[in-house]
């Protein structure tokens, strides 16, 4: 299971977009139009609206985003795992402040399993993965091999614009449109065809020793759908809106997973080092887990 879950949270980081040849159509006014909208607003609107086609806004958020050092994120996710007859309900919340070079990341997380809730403090930098464990009151650390799996994990992931070349052979399935802030891209990534580049895509993510055969063998995603938001002045990502339905087959049983996330960029550049720094107690006194003795959970 844990072999399986780092492949689900690596498929749920490939998530950018490509480009197309189309200009960005409004976003639905129906609602605005029954409040009866003035002449005016519907001038000031259309004035709004940017002839950009996909492939210049890819362009341009593609060159923004080479100057991203740092930012924030915001992500709410619901999740629903069934395997052997059982079915958790896994909801999180979760805050997240990187910064990009070096790589570092800090992560609060509320996390609720079947009802109980758990509140998870953790750190990710080239001293290794910290956490703070609140039922025993302790820091934790990830073995040295393990941490250096997840930092090469995160270091291709840590630009949330980083990864726009992922889907550009799918170019002519994205619908394109904007409202007066966001250039709003949107594809509904189901059949064989994204099946396998979603498999290929969490492989090449993956550390080689994460890559189980078998398991990338028997994943099927059933059904992707992206809904991105990029900022119509910076380029750079505001929202990222995920709907997932995979399957595979984890010790000859079948597991289902549905996940819902939604997601909020904020604050590039803003982030300074000292939001991402391990704390000194936890530097200090930190125990490592022993992976043997924790069954790998």
């Amino acid at each position: 299971m844990k072999k399986t879950m780092s492949i689900i949270f690596g498929a749920m980081l490939m998530l950018m977009l490509a480009a197309c040849s189309q200009t960005a159509d409004p976003v639905d006014k129906k609602d605005e139009s029954k409040q009866g909208t003035s002449a005016e607003k519907e001038k000031a609107n259309k004035e709004k609206e940017s002839e950009l086609t996909l492939e210049d806004v890819f362009k341009k958020s593609e060159e923004a985003n080479k100057d991203v050092k740092s930012f924030k994120a915001k992500i709410s996710m619901k999740q629903a795992v069934e395997a052997a007859g059982e079915k958790q309900d896994i909801n999180s919340d979760i805050d997240m402040a990187f910064v990009t070079e070096p790589m570092a990341m800090h992560q609060k997380m509320t996390m609720t399993l079947d009802g109980q809730k758990q509140e998870i403090n953790s750190y990710l930098t080239k001293d290794g993965f910290y956490m703070y464990e609140p039922t025993q009151k302790m820091w934790m650390k990830l073995p040295e091999e393990l941490s250096g799996q997840i930092l090469q994990m995160s270091e291709g992931q840590s630009n949330p614009s980083g990864q726009l070349d992922q889907l550009k052979e799918f170019v002519n399935e994205f619908d394109f449109k904007q409202d007066d802030k966001n250039y709003i891209l949107t594809l509904k990534a189901d059949g064989d065809k994204f099946d396998k580049f979603l498999k290929d895509s969490v492989k090449d993510a993956l550390p080689s020793d994460m890559q189980a055969e078998g398991l990338m063998s028997g994943m099927k995603f059933n059904k992707v759908d992206y809904e991105v938001f990029i900022d119509k002045e910076t380029f750079y990502l505001n929202a990222l809106n995920m709907v997932m339905e995979m399957s595979t087959d984890v010790e000859d049983q079948k597991m289902n997973m549905q996940m819902d996330m939604k997601s909020t960029y904020s604050d590039y550049n803003a982030v300074k080092d000292k939001d991402v720094e391990v704390p000194k107690e936890a530097l200090e006194n930190a125990q490592e887990i022993d992976m043997n003795q924790a069954g790998g959970q």
